[in-house]
């Protein structure tokens, strides 16, 4: 059996559909790693801290994409505890 016969299943929860109150936050990173900017800064919160808030605290629903991009896709009940 060759590797390319092995079939990739993701689990359940990666094929959750967005729903309309979902909150999406959209992230951009530097080279460094620090975070350039980020959706839905709270006034006086830097962007790393915020990034960091989040992370902590809905590291399930964040996404990294390609280009220093990532998101997080939070649900609004889950957002609102953030």
């Amino acid at each position: 059996m060759s590797a390319l016969a092995k079939r990739i299943e993701l689990p359940v929860e990666e094929v959750r559909v967005q729903k309309a109150d979902d909150v999406l936050i959209h992230v951009r990173f530097s080279p460094s790693a620090e975070v350039l900017t980020i959706d839905r800064l709270p006034e006086g919160v830097a962007p790393k801290a915020w990034f960091e808030r989040l992370f902590l605290s809905a590291a399930p629903y964040y996404r990294t994409l390609s280009n220093g991009r990532g998101f997080f896709r939070i649900p609004a009940e889950a957002f609102a505890t953030v």
